[in-house]
């Protein structure tokens, strides 16, 4: 096989791996089966316009000698912005982390705060040694694990829809739950939104680092396209599993998990060990697929977090992982108590769309002359709806009340970041 193509077989998977995390397998069927067709049509919509700004930004660094830091810290001068993605990352990873590692180890550890503590440490280790010791590797393993995990979310669908009784009331009632038609509500493009903000990974700057390791060797619309295509079949087929696996024996978890939230969620996935008793393989087939999906986002966001550091500090990558991986774990002992971890994680929920908004910024300055004025038009289209819908958001979590104000807090303190620091250190020399 040609390189140039091995190489594009290996970006593409990089990418559905990266966009396919623990939402993909555990929220979004919940957001499918509250919403029904309507909030899937509207998910779509949200997914193919993001994954053009995706394209967009991959591009703007492929066709630049800079690195993707520096389109930060040298051509527009407004380092606080990619200071502020590192820190929203540091973020994600101290809850992400534990929330993945207990997939696996929470019947040995538990889900208290000790529990968490101790299996994002695992994890962490686990995610250290691949960034430094693995090195020019790190991309091939990314792929290699994102191709693995796809393949074993493909069986464990087909396993389920094989082994359990397709023959019964309440599954076909769910069925029809996800064909039901919903109105249009704010709540709904909101959700929307976000899953789609996830689906595709905006907020993290992988697709400017994504362009910066491709170069103008690769088609980035055929990468970036197909790899965000594979997210959202598997989002499909993760929904079909998460039907079989409750509907026909406790149909009532499953309405709670459906208009339960992120807590209706949570209670799902603790049920589901005694729903599935008679069927151990399958069970560990899910806990297997869901714990592909969080690695596959993790390592690769570990390794913007770590080329941040390193452009940030002029450190080597081993120096620079430490100190990155050091300041992780922690916050990690801070968000270790399950409410501060779900006060971060909605910390994070409000920051994707201010996220969003930075990695488009150097298109629509700077780079601006690359781009066709429809693209430059798009690209600002896409600036001002992650405006309008982190404002949103924001009061969302206000009216909520309690620590959804605090994580609305910690969002804005890291929007106040980029926009306030304009040069740091050696990355701006």
């Amino acid at each position: 096989m040609e390189e140039r193509t091995k190489w594009t077989i290996y970006l593409t998977f990089l990418v559905a791996g990266f966009a396919t995390g623990i939402g993909t397998m555990g929220l979004f069927p919940q957001f499918w089966l509250q919403y029904g067709i309507t909030g899937l049509s509207v998910y779509l919509i949200f997914t193919l316009f993001f994954t053009y700004l995706a394209i967009l930004e991959a591009e703007s660094t492929q066709k630049t000698a800079y690195h993707f830091v520096e389109l930060y810290t040298k051509l527009t001068r407004t380092s606080g912005m990619i200071i502020a993605i590192l820190l929203a990352i540091m973020v994600f990873l101290s809850y992400y982390t534990a929330n993945t590692a207990l997939i696996l180890l929470s019947p040995f550890l538990g889900t208290g705060a000790l529990g968490r503590l101790i299996a994002k440490l695992i994890l962490l280790a686990v995610t250290f040694i691949i960034i430094t010791r693995a090195k020019e590797k790190t991309f091939l393993i990314m792929a290699g694990g994102s191709a693995l995990f796809v393949i074993f979310a493909v069986i464990t669908a087909i396993a389920f829809k094989t082994k359990i009784p397709a023959e019964n009331f309440y599954l076909d009632l769910v069925k029809g739950m996800i064909f039901a038609r919903q109105p249009l509500s704010l709540a709904l493009l909101r959700d929307a939104a976000i899953r789609a903000l996830y689906g595709v990974g905006l907020g993290f700057a992988f697709y400017l680092m994504i362009g910066s390791f491709m170069g103008r060797n690769f088609n980035s619309k055929v990468i970036i396209g197909t790899g965000v295509a594979i997210q959202v079949f598997i989002g499909i087929i993760a929904t079909f599993t998460v039907i079989y696996s409750v509907a026909p024996g406790t149909p009532g978890l499953l309405l709670t998990y459906a208009t339960g939230g992120e807590e209706g969620s949570i209670k799902f996935m603790e049920a589901l060990p005694h729903v599935l008793a008679n069927y151990q393989i399958l069970l560990l087939m899910i806990a297997m697929s869901l714990f592909f999906a969080g690695l596959t986002s993790i390592v690769p966001t570990a390794e913007i977090g770590l080329q941040i550091t390193q452009m940030l500090t002029g450190l080597s990558r081993e120096k620079a992982a430490t100190y990155f991986i050091s300041f992780v774990v922690l916050l990690g002992l801070i968000d270790s108590y399950p409410p501060v971890a779900d006060m971060m994680l909605q910390a994070i929920n409000v920051f994707i769309f201010i996220g969003a908004i930075f990695e488009i910024y150097p298109i629509l300055t700077k780079l601006k002359g690359q781009k066709s004025p429809i693209e430059h038009a798009i690209a600002t289209v896409g600036a001002v709806v992650f405006a309008l819908l982190g404002i949103y958001v924001m009061i969302s979590e206000i009216k909520i009340g309690g620590y959804r104000v605090v994580s609305t807090v910690i969002a804005i303190v890291l929007l106040i970041i980029g926009i306030a620091i304009k040069e740091f250190g050696k990355a701006s020399k």
